[in-house]
């Protein structure tokens, strides 16, 4: 399961490598776009994308289902008590044993700043995030309260940073966590 799949450039990686996957995306014509290349290349068999909010669409799949759960700079688009939620409902459709990854952005992201809308969250008024509307950060201190439950351990967590030619620069937090029961 990928939430905020976009147009499938996740999805189209796993079904072509065989496995059956599932995604779930606000946009519908980025659902379109994901769909269409699957189809494309005859891979869309074990494929199901559902157009929405991910937050309320995770509850239509049954616990303990899926046996990974990807988020690709998803969550930063949710303030952090839903960002919260939306980690322990991912939890409660992993199979223990499964595994969740989560790429997020860290503070010091160029275009993170601007107007404060919440904790750690801002409508960017410059650099590339400009006009992407509701945007948050995480700090280190935040990925325990955000990732860690009772049924999970984090496993790893590592920063990377990417330097933009006249953009800036890019932080990102990459999170594995894995469900233990």
């Amino acid at each position: 399961m990928e939430i905020g799949s976009g147009p499938g450039a996740n999805l189209w990686y796993m079904a072509r490598e065989g496995f059956c996957v599932f995604g779930i995306d606000g946009s519908p014509s980025a659902c379109e776009i994901a769909m269409d290349r699957l189809k494309e290349e005859n891979i869309e068999k074990d494929v199901q994308i559902k157009i929405g909010n991910y937050h309320q669409l995770l509850n239509d799949f049954e616990d303990d289902f899926f046996d990974a759960i990807i988020d690709v700079e998803s969550l930063y688009c949710n303030d952090f008590k839903t960002s919260q939620d939306i980690v322990k409902s991912c939890f409660e459709k992993l199979k223990p044993g499964g595994k969740m990854l989560s790429i997020t952005f860290a503070e010091g992201t160029s275009g993170l700043t601007g107007t404060e809308v919440g904790y750690h969250a801002v409508m960017p008024d410059s650099g590339f995030m400009k006009g992407m509307g509701f945007s948050r950060f995480t700090t280190r201190d935040d990925i325990d309260e955000l990732y860690k439950l009772s049924c999970n351990s984090i496993e790893k967590v590592e920063r990377e940073e990417q330097s933009l030619q006249d953009r800036g620069i890019i932080k990102e937090w990459i999170i594995e966590i894995q469900k233990k029961y």
